[in-house]
């Protein structure tokens, strides 16, 4: 199943309703950077915020909003 991280900075959709989506199509929500996460969704990746540290030395893919629109379609 797919994993999902979603940042704060979501302007298009609303977090809840993003996580209602993924839920919706069978994917998962992940409330804390993991190494089992996929996606993290944000429209901000150049963050120096030690979750996003985190994530990137997972080899976590990064996503911008309107990718993450995209995919759920």
């Amino acid at each position: 199943m797919i994993k999902f991280y979603f940042s704060k900075d979501l302007k298009k959709i609303d977090r809840d309703e993003a996580k209602k989506r993924v839920l919706k199509n069978g994917g998962l929500i992940r409330e804390e950077i993991s190494n089992d996460l996929w996606y993290l969704v944000t429209n901000n990746p150049n963050t120096n915020s030690k979750e996003f540290e985190k994530a990137r030395n997972l080899g976590v893919t990064f996503i911008d909003e309107l990718d993450f629109l995209k995919m759920i379609e």
